[in-house]
């Protein structure tokens, strides 16, 4: 079985990953592209189309979605058992 799970983590610049969800302006926007610029300032590309240009130590939350396996193991005693990975 697969699932996933979302929470908020706060990051820097460096720290945005492809799929994370940034709100900006009231406005949630799925990040598609990062891009490295001069200054170490990350130029980020949504979904919708609009691009934001973000500094390298500023914080910021974002809304991350990882995935969960999850696996049936038998234990010892015979009963099985729920591996998350």
């Amino acid at each position: 079985m697969n699932g996933s799970t979302s929470q908020i983590v706060t990051t820097v610049g460096d720290g945005v990953r492809l799929g994370d969800v940034i709100t900006i302006g009231g406005n949630p926007h799925t990040v598609t592209n990062v891009r490295r610029v001069t200054g170490g300032r990350k130029i980020l590309e949504f979904a919708d189309g609009n691009v934001y240009v973000l500094g390298p130590a500023l914080p910021i939350q974002v809304m991350r979605t990882s995935r969960t396996r999850v696996r049936l193991v038998a234990g010892r005693d015979g009963l099985a058992r729920v591996a998350l990975s």
